[in-house]
């Protein structure tokens, strides 16, 4: 697909309130060379064929096939359309790429599938037309209905957008119609308990020009904060409480993070794209604020986000707990999401810096080698032995769960990776994610820029640009925050330009075809020490380079008879940059690090003493790998977070 100006997911129609804005699809190319192109098309080979397969097995296709026959028997959790919905638009970002019989099969399947369940008013959500015939429109904290409608629109958007030929179109459209009618004359208002509808109504008046899709979406997005969000009927685990589901205070009112991770995000998310749209200051001011409490006080060095369990959700500032850690890969997908707006709406360097850390943390951590396993939450230690109570934490990845948001989440967002490296706005044009690719852009004053990009960032940070295109604009580099010290030189003439306040340098010439811009970020290996209230890991660091996070698990444990659970490093020891070869991945970077195992000197014995009975191994080496890489060899402890003296 090589179309001209295909919009990808965020596409403001307003110009004004943001800082840049996002390129189209086709201007943005990443070589299957690099680890974000070839995660790509892996992608799309892999992991949306297994999204097909397993939508087929469990019985989701099959009851939006089914329902109103005598065959309907619904499988899966209330919301399992959703999981349709959401591979529809993983699979038609995909379709930019790359293409098979398979999906465009699956594709026309599926479609068949919605329009034979949509109703004559618009409305399809097979649990509530098949199993829950009573409840629909009366449980909006637990029901998922506008949830599951906003997944359906942004499928619908992506394939308008990709192909053109839009069957999901006129079915969302359809739905979308619905909601207006019911849901925006006064007094008529509802808001969904898991917020997605909002920025799915926004997206599809960007490719509509419908206000009223805009104006429903501003009405949900300002009416929360009024304790009003009710269930008939409680179809969750629990009674969920304003706070879980971000009702408690008005969006202009909330500026910590609260409840229930990927709620408060997909919310967060469409707070900024109605910002974009309308420009009330208002909303950017509690945006910021709030990701200030969260990022400061409330996200793990992984990039991690969620450390309770329960509700899955947020905890207190600081309660950072490396063993318990949610971390949920949906919540680190839906940071990047909302990162990115924030970017767009104010061109500060760190929503792009947090962006990185989740995208090569967390969500590269979440998928195993072969594209079809998945963690769902992402702890930073699990202990030898670790007991598994449910599929949501399970010591290795699963190729499903009973909760299945995860995998066609991962689908959606790797499927659409270039959307989110670049962004432009009159005579300036800045990379804010470093990849092997081409961008090949228009500006909005018609002046060309093409660069063709070098690099095998993250792995280390030396990236060449060839510029391709003759023009005279502001060439804008992202300064990442772990970066210390860098070199930046055009045609082998040094440069002196420092980051601006907003932490990019810019770079203001008549730049013709043939240069070339070399820029060096200089990635050094080093220990992080957490923030003193950060209990659950005071007295330990952990292990940076660049944007990667290091982790050590039993694989690596050199010494027999000892436990990774028990080693301690010395931060005075220098650390050894080496390779190490997992299957699946080839050779991947490491540190090697040097300290001690410390254990108890009887193992069945009370375990508090004074003196303690520790005893101390002889000085021992142990060899970290990305935390993304871990749990891809033998079965056993991991840790990031490690004791240190």
């Amino acid at each position: 697909m090589n179309e001209k100006s295909v919009l990808g997911p965020v596409s403001p129609v307003t110009k004004e309130f943001s800082k840049s804005l996002p390129l189209t699809l086709n201007e943005v190319s990443l070589s299957e060379k690099g680890p974000l192109g070839s995660w790509q098309i892996h992608n799309a080979k892999t992991t949306i064929p297994h999204l097909i397969d397993n939508l087929t097995s469990t019985g989701a296709l099959a009851n939006l096939q089914d329902v109103g026959t005598p065959r309907f028997k619904f499988r899966g959790m209330w919301f399992s359309d959703s999981d349709v919905h959401k591979s529809l638009e993983a699979l038609c970002w995909s379709l930019y790429h790359y293409s098979d019989k398979k999906q465009t099969d699956f594709l026309k399947e599926a479609t068949a599938a919605i329009v034979h369940a949509q109703e004559e008013d618009g409305y399809v959500n097979t649990f509530f037309q098949g199993v829950k015939t009573d409840q629909r429109w009366s449980n909006y904290g637990w029901g998922h209905e506008l949830y599951t409608a906003g997944h359906l629109i942004q499928a619908a958007v992506a394939e308008s957008r990709v192909l053109k030929d839009a069957p999901l179109m006129k079915i969302a459209t359809k739905f979308a119609d619905l909601l207006v009618r019911k849901f925006a004359a006064p007094g008529t208002l509802q808001m969904c308990g898991h917020p997605e509808i909002e920025t799915a109504l926004i997206e599809l008046y960007r490719e509509t020009k419908n206000d009223s899709y805009l104006d429903l979406a501003e009405k949900m997005i300002l009416g929360r904060g009024f304790s009003k969000i009710k269930d008939k009927e409680g179809l969750g685990f629990h009674p969920a409480g304003a706070s879980y589901m971000q009702d408690h205070k008005t969006v202009k009112e909330a500026t910590t993070a609260v409840g229930h991770s990927v709620r408060q995000l997909y919310l967060n998310a469409a707070v900024m794209d109605l910002y974009a749209e309308k420009g009330d200051a208002a909303l950017l001011k509690a945006q910021e604020a709030m990701w200030e409490d969260m990022v400061y006080t409330k996200m793990y060095v992984t990039g991690g986000l969620g450390s309770r369990h329960k509700d899955e959700a947020f905890g207190d500032s600081f309660e950072l707990p490396s063993d318990r850690a949610y971390a949920e890969t949906c919540a680190s997908i839906a940071n990047i999401m909302w990162n990115w707006r924030l970017l767009l709406a104010t061109g500060k360097s760190r929503y792009a810096d947090v962006m990185e850390l989740s995208l090569y943390n967390i969500i590269a951590g979440s998928t195993a080698s072969d594209g079809c396993k998945f963690f769902y939450s992402n702890p930073l230690q699990y202990r030898t032995g670790h007991f598994t109570a449910f599929d949501t934490d399970a010591s290795e990845r699963l190729s499903w769960f009973t909760c299945s948001c995860c995998p066609p989440n991962i689908g959606r967002i790797i499927a659409t990776l270039h959307h989110y490296i670049a962004s432009a706005k009159n005579d300036s044009f800045a990379i804010h994610l470093y990849s092997e690719g081409a961008i090949n852009a228009t500006l909005s004053s018609g002046v060309k820029v093409g660069l063709n990009v070098s690099t095998v960032y993250p792995n280390n940070g030396a990236i060449k640009m060839a510029v391709t295109e003759n023009g005279k604009y502001t060439l804008q580099l992202r300064v990442p925050e772990w970066c210390k010290d860098y070199s930046l030189s055009v045609n082998g003439a040094a440069l002196s330009e420092k980051p601006d306040s907003l932490g990019y340098i810019n770079i203001s010439r008549d730049w013709a075809s043939g240069d070339v811009i070399d820029f060096d970020l200089k990635m050094v290996a080093e220990f992080l020490k957490p923030h003193p209230r950060i209990d659950a890991v005071r007295g330990s660091v952990s292990l940076r380079k660049g944007p990667v996070v290091y982790a050590i698990e039993q694989s690596d444990v050199q010494d027999k008879g000892y436990f990774v659970d028990d080693f301690n490093v010395d931060m005075k020891a220098a650390i050894k940059e080496t390779i190490v070869s997992i299957q699946g991945f080839g050779d991947v970077p490491a540190l090697e690090i040097t300290g001690y195992y410390e254990t108890y000197k009887d193992a069945n014995t009370y375990p508090y003493a004074n003196p303690s009975p520790v005893v101390q191994s002889s000085s021992a080496k142990i060899t970290a790998i990305p935390y993304s890489r871990w749990g891809n060899r033998v079965k056993g402890g991991m840790k990031v977070w490690i004791p240190a003296h």
